[in-house]
């Protein structure tokens, strides 16, 4: 069964999606019409191995804004709690490989979830069909 996942502030699947890691992540944000296109974040909720929120951040939001405020996509945490999150990044048109900034930022955001007991598993960043693990590298 392949769940909609709709661009809503938050989506709560009613059935278990399964997210091992970037590769699934990915291959469930594609349900979404446009998925990789647009600029956007989704923050990806998970506990026990599988999709508890996904919380769109909007489409004006960029990896880079999370320096200002590097906690913001832990407001959108669900209720009962999350074991990890993972961030998709989509920035159309500039590809995938990560920039120096990229992984300065990625460091922040693991050190202000970990203060927050909510590990930042992993960024991905996307454009178009391609992607890019940054935890993977």
């Amino acid at each position: 069964m392949c769940l909609s996942a709709r661009p809503a502030l938050a989506f709560d699947p009613l059935e278990r999606v399964v997210v091992a890691g970037a590769g699934d992540a990915v291959a469930w944000a594609r349900t979404i019409p446009g998925f990789g296109w647009f600029a956007e974040i989704y923050a990806l909720f998970l506990a026990g191995g599988s999709l508890r929120r996904a919380a769109w951040l909007g489409s004006a939001t960029a990896l880079d804004d999370f320096v200002a405020w590097p906690d913001f996509s832990l407001g959108y945490a669900p209720a009962g709690g999350a074991d990890t999150v993972l961030l998709l990044v989509c920035r159309p048109g500039q590809g995938v490989a990560p920039t120096a900034d990229d992984r300065r930022v990625f460091e922040l955001l693991r050190l202000a979830h970990e203060a927050r007991r909510i590990p930042l598993v992993d960024v991905v960043l996307v454009d178009g069909r391609r992607w890019c693990s940054m935890a993977a590298r």
